[in-house]
């Protein structure tokens, strides 16, 4: 099951480590923006990389518990 973290980015549900919101976290080199960095809400973790999503961590969260259902 694939979750949208971006307008055109999928990620597998199961890649998911964590989604944090984006004043709780610092920029660093495996940072792949998927929007300006002014529009970054949240940041979802994964194995590879950490991805700056312009949705909130709720949002993100919800969708993610949708898709399981």
């Amino acid at each position: 099951m694939y979750v949208q973290i971006g307008a055109t980015q999928l990620i597998a549900v199961t890649e998911i480590l964590a989604v944090v919101h984006h004043e709780h976290y610092g920029h660093s080199a495996f940072t792949r923006l998927l929007v300006p960095p002014e529009a970054v809400k949240s940041y979802v973790v994964t194995d590879d990389f950490v991805y700056g999503s312009p949705y909130r961590p709720q949002a993100l969260l919800n969708k993610i518990q949708q898709n399981r259902l």
